[in-house]
């Protein structure tokens, strides 16, 4: 079978299937723009309704029924613990060490007949960590208090003289503060 028509008006009729293509596919984006738009005018007329001036607010409150009002306080309410929450939890978040840093570097440095049971860790200015655990032998339990105070990454390491002088039953808790 042969094409019936010249190379030419191929051509042609390619470029008009083209043009058409293009046209549809422009028709097609310049609808979905206006869709979209059309879906954004509610959420910006409500973003201006809520960011009046401030007087017509305070006039608005005035005529407020007492469930309005109540409304409103609980929302005041409800922002300011929310507020006092991420006060809490910033601290948490911009530390510059990790609880898990520092709690890494403790076990690093523990003997091997020393087992550690229990971590408490407690952010703030200082930084606390408390270590539990239990060893047979006493001078373990000194060493390890040693190697935690001399390693730098704590400032302080502290172990009840119960544990030092046996009369725990081989239980220990250090105390580490200053976590750097």
């Amino acid at each position: 079978m042969s094409n019936l028509l010249p190379k030419e008006k191929l051509q042609i009729e390619l470029n008009r299937f083209k043009n058409r293509l293009l046209l549809v596919g422009a028709l097609a984006f310049l609808v979905t723009a206006v869709l979209s738009a059309l879906m954004l005018i509610p959420s910006h007329v409500a973003l201006k309704i809520e960011y009046r001036n401030p007087e017509q607010q305070s006039a608005d409150t005035a005529g407020a029924t007492p469930a309005a009002i109540t409304e409103q306080t609980s929302e005041r309410n409800d922002l300011i613990r929310a507020q006092a929450l991420l006060l809490y939890v910033q601290t948490f978040v911009s530390t510059t060490t990790s609880p898990t840093e520092a709690i890494n570097a403790a076990l690093a440095l523990r003997p091997q007949d020393v087992r550690v049971e229990r971590i408490s860790f407690i952010s703030g200015g200082n930084g606390t960590m408390t270590i539990s655990g239990v060893s047979q032998a006493r001078e373990s339990i000194s060493g390890y208090k040693d190697a935690l105070s001399k390693s730098g990454r704590f400032n302080s390491a502290t172990v009840p003289v119960g544990a030092l002088i046996g009369t725990e039953g081989g239980k220990f808790t250090i105390t580490l503060s200053g976590i750097l």
